[in-house]
């Protein structure tokens, strides 16, 4: 049985599973839990004032779980509640269709992207389980790892270029290409005069700068 603690310095419910922890944000479980209240149509399931940051929280949260894996919702995809709903739908599509598309995450507040690399570029699968959400399932895999779809700025289509979603924040990166210092990697780019990766060609570095930009260009060019 999993020992719920409270962490109310940094908001979370630390979870000890006996051979290790883990850790759920009071805010994750709020909005979840009234995300499936409001999809089930069961007011009783939201949380109520004085629920967030309780152990009640909790318990409400995983009351909702439960509610939802008994439900015939729980045969569809689950969405984080900050997903953008054109941005879930777009997913969906890609999922159905076996599509390969690439994903641009970063901070959707502000527009700026992460210039991930890594766990990107794939089709769109869903995991198992009584929350089915949707994975980035990178060429030649069998598994992959869950979209952060709150996050979600960009998803283009990886065969035509073409952006099926686009943030209304998104502001694709200004990058720059400069010599450096290093004769290993004599290119250096730069992003908000910062260096973010470095290359000993200025081919790899010019596709690095057009994959950040969204042009679908294989990762192994400049990786």
């Amino acid at each position: 049985m999993v020992n719920v603690t409270l962490n109310t310095e940094q908001q979370l419910y630390v979870l000890d599973h006996g051979r290790g922890y883990s850790c759920f944000g009071f805010a994750n479980a709020h909005d979840h839990a009234n995300q499936m209240a409001e999809r089930l149509k069961r007011p009783d399931l939201a949380f109520g004032e004085a629920d967030f940051g309780t152990l009640s929280g909790y318990q409400k949260y995983l009351a909702a779980v439960e509610a939802w894996g008994k439900s015939l919702l729980s045969r569809k995809t689950y969405f984080d509640p900050a997903t953008d709903p054109k941005a879930a739908r777009v997913l969906e599509r890609c999922r159905e269709a076996h599509a390969k598309v690439r994903l641009i995450l970063g901070d959707t507040a502000t527009g700026r992207t992460w210039l991930d690399e890594h766990d990107v570029v794939g089709r769109i699968g869903r995991s198992t389980g009584t929350l089915k959400v949707p994975l980035l399932i990178e060429p030649g895999a069998d598994g992959g790892i869950a979209v952060l779809t709150a996050c979600l700025l960009a998803i283009i289509d990886w065969e035509s270029g073409k952006f099926l979603f686009r943030h209304p924040r998104y502001r694709a990166p200004d990058l720059l290409i400069r010599p450096s210092d290093d004769t290993e990697r004599p290119w250096e780019v730069l992003h908000d005069e910062q260096v973010v990766a470095c290359f000993w060609d200025i081919g790899k570095a010019g596709a690095y700068v057009a994959f950040m930009r969204g042009e679908t260009v294989e990762p192994r060019i400049f990786q």
